[in-house]
C-alpha cells in the first residue's frame, strides 16, 4: 500500500552509562542506614544546596554505582521518581539506596519527603526494583533513615 505522505525518520539509539570517577567505599555493602550514610555523607553532607543521590545496588548489596540526580535550591529539591529510575536501570540495580540532604542540619521528614518516598516506593515496587532505603542527612553525622520511622515497608 503506497500514500503520499513523507516518511517519518525514526532514531536508532543505545544508551549507556559514562563512567565518569570512581570512589572506595570500605563497608563494601549496603544493608543498613549507616552504610548508607557513609557512602552518601561525602557526596553531599557539606554541600550549599539541596542534592539528591542515588546508589544502585546488585544482588549483593554492594554499590556499583553512584548518582547525583538533582541538584535543588536551598530548602527543596524537586527530582522525580523518573529521574533516580533512570540510573537505576541502567546499572542493572537490584535495588537502591537514595539520599538528599537538608541545609538546615534537622533531620525530620517533611510531608514531601514521605509523599517522594511513597511514590519511589510504588514505582520501583512495579519494576522489581528493592528501594533499600531513603535517608535524610543532615549535619554533623545526623540522618534519618525513611526505612526505619516505617515510610518504607518490607517487601
Amino acid at each position: 500500500m503506497k500514500t503520499n505522505q513523507p516518511r517519518k525518520r525514526v532514531a536508532i539509539v543505545s544508551l549507556e552509562l559514562v563512567k565518569e570517577a570512581s570512589t572506595f567505599y570500605a563497608a563494601r555493602t549496603c544493608t543498613s542506614p549507616q552504610a548508607a550514610y557513609e557512602l552518601f555523607a561525602p557526596f553531599i553532607e557539606t554541600k550549599d544546596r539541596e542534592h539528591l543521590v542515588v546508589a544502585g545496588l546488585n544482588v549483593k548489596n554492594e554499590p556499583t554505582a553512584i548518582q547525583v540526580v538533582h541538584i535543588g535550591t536551598i530548602n527543596q529539591s524537586l527530582a522525580f521518581p523518573r529521574d533516580i529510575l533512570k540510573m537505576a536501570l541502567l546499572s542493572n540495580s537490584v535495588s537502591i539506596c537514595v539520599g538528599h540532604n537538608h541545609l538546615s542540619g534537622s533531620v525530620t521528614a517533611s510531608l514531601a519527603d514521605i509523599e517522594f518516598t511513597a511514590k519511589l516506593e510504588k514505582a520501583y515496587r512495579l519494576l522489581q526494583i528493592n528501594l533499600q532505603d531513603l535517608l535524610i542527612i543532615g549535619s554533623g553525622g545526623k540522618y534519618l533513615s525513611m526505612k526505619a520511622e516505617g515510610d518504607i515497608t518490607e517487601e
